[in-house]
């Protein structure tokens, strides 16, 4: 399958789940993330998934979970694993509410509409187009990002009273995407994460000549030393957890983050990407890749696992602590303030890329 039939498939399947009645309210769908940026004949990775936004009225029963992971829906359909972040037509109101959400705006900037009945996204997307490089706009989307970041650190204190370690570190990961994100808005760069979001941040420090940055990241996160032989055993280890995790989990209502993308179609997303990652000779990025997995399929384990089971994986789950250097309290918290201290300077520079652009006009 090419990135153009993945596309169809993800077109044939928001068509099928209209047909059968299921989506009350829905306005529009277009493609997200990194399939947007992808030449309609390269090959798309069994490994990846293809990202949409679904855009509902205001007020229809799709928008109204709650909770930090609420909004996102995973499916496997036609061959291809789909992400679907849910959205409100509140965030598609006007061309100016898109050019400010780095979530949307490049992406209207190309072909990318699945369901448009009503023109939603057909009249949105020539002042996007036009919009997209002025600089009041692209310093608009980093401050978006900015406040995701202040965001993700805020959860992350919540996490420290609140969810355990787990969670904790779990949260210090996912506060990274928000530096990659900042680079990618500066450099007026297509948004894409997933499971190559580390390497991408690298890259685009390398890029600037700002390594130290990048290594300061590896550093909070606890993997800047580790050896392949280290990411290769607690990759086994993920996997093992995954397999069982994805068998038992049951739904719930509690906080857990990377959960939602503890499904058995997403097994290549998560095995087959990381393997990549080593065969690259990325082991670092690649353990930063298992560290989600492993934790939160650890605590689904600890919370719906045979009893029999649940001390290995907790024993596993304090030494990955243990292996990053997070095992106490007092660790983590040096960690987030070493990261906001880190994160600051990330973000100076994206003001200095925005300054330089040659792409970016008044």
């Amino acid at each position: 399958m090419d990135a153009r039939q993945a596309g169809q498939t993800a077109r044939s399947w928001v068509e099928a789940e209209i047909a059968a009645g299921r989506w009350p309210g829905l306005r529009a769908a277009h493609l997200v993330g990194g399939i947007t940026s992808m030449p309609p004949t390269e090959p798309f990775p069994a490994a990846k998934d293809v990202d949409l936004h679904l855009i509902f009225a205001e007020g229809s029963p799709a928008l109204a979970g709650e909770g930090p992971l609420s909004g996102i829906l995973e499916a496997s359909f036609g061959g291809i694993a789909i992400e679907a972040g849910l959205k409100s037509v509140a965030d598609y109101r006007s061309p100016e509410v898109v050019l400010a959400n780095p979530e949307i705006a490049h992406h209207l900037t190309g072909d990318v509409v699945l369901y448009d009945p009503d023109g939603l996204l057909r009249d949105l997307q020539p002042p996007v187009r036009r919009g997209y490089p002025r600089r009041r706009w692209v310093r608009a989307r980093l401050d978006h990002e900015q406040r995701g970041q202040a965001g993700a650190l805020e959860m992350l204190r919540l996490a420290r009273a609140s969810w355990g370690a787990s969670a904790e570190v779990n949260l210090l990961g996912y506060s990274t995407t928000f530096a990659t994100a900042a680079l990618q808005v500066a450099a007026l760069d297509p948004p894409r994460m997933g499971s190559r979001s580390l390497l991408r941040l690298g890259e685009s420090l390398a890029a600037h000549d700002r390594g130290d940055l990048y290594e300061e990241i590896l550093a909070v996160l606890g993997v800047a030393t580790a050896d392949r032989a280290t990411a290769e055993r607690l990759l086994a280890e993920a996997i093992e957890a995954f397999d069982l995790a994805t068998t038992i989990q049951r739904p719930t209502e509690a906080f857990g983050p990377f959960q939602h993308k503890l499904h058995r179609h997403l097994r290549p997303y998560f095995v087959d990407s990381c393997r990549s990652l080593l065969a690259e000779g990325f082991h670092r990025e690649a353990l930063g890749w298992v560290l989600p997995y492993h934790l939160a399929t650890a605590d689904v384990i600890l919370t719906d696992g045979p009893a029999a089971a649940r001390p290995v994986f907790a024993a596993r789950q304090t030494a990955l602590l243990r292996v990053l250097g997070l095992d106490t309290a007092e660790a983590r918290a040096s960690a987030a303030a070493r990261a906001t201290r880190t994160y600051h300077r990330i973000f100076v520079l994206a003001e200095e890329i925005i300054a330089a652009h040659p792409g970016v006009v008044d």
